[in-house]
């Protein structure tokens, strides 16, 4: 287990992680700009970036033997405990920025499918439901008598 090794690819992943906020943000603007083809090119982005994440996540869990940032900080020389801490922070840091901004952008792709379904319905109105009630306008038969309520051979 390298300590020095570890610190590269806490280091990479927070740069990677940086580059997937920039893109969050950059889709926020996309979203309110109604634009789907730039939608859908950074969304093949943050799957590479997700896919490199996750690979150099992959190698830091071998090299570390599975053990955390912090356990490994313990482990490590003054300066790199505290290049450790520092890093775990700002990947916490990053990685919270990104949730959030992942949060509002799902809450901006709602609400451009609800109004996208209400223009719908507004120019495509729904039939009215099928009843299978007898009209209020149609005439009695002639055949059968009416029936009174009240009898009056008391």
């Amino acid at each position: 287990m390298s300590i020095p090794t570890i610190i590269t690819l806490l280091e990479k992943m927070l740069t990677l992680h940086a580059y997937l906020y920039e893109l969050t943000v950059r889709k926020e603007e996309i979203v309110k700009e109604n634009k789907v083809e730039e939608l859908q090119q950074i969304t093949r982005e943050e799957k590479q970036y997700t896919r490199a994440i996750v690979q150099l996540e992959k190698q830091r869990a071998d090299l570390s033997e599975g053990k955390t940032v912090t356990e490994l900080a313990e482990m490590g020389t003054p300066e790199e405990k505290t290049l450790l801490h520092d890093l775990k922070q700002r990947l916490t840091d990053t990685i919270n920025n990104i949730q959030k901004q992942n949060e509002l952008n799902q809450l901006l792709l709602q609400q451009s499918l609800q109004f996208v379904t209400m223009t719908l319905n507004t120019l495509n109105p729904q039939p009215n439901a099928v009843n299978y009630e007898k009209p209020a306008n149609t005439k009695k038969s002639v055949s059968a008598p009416a029936r009174s309520l009240f009898d009056s051979r008391a």
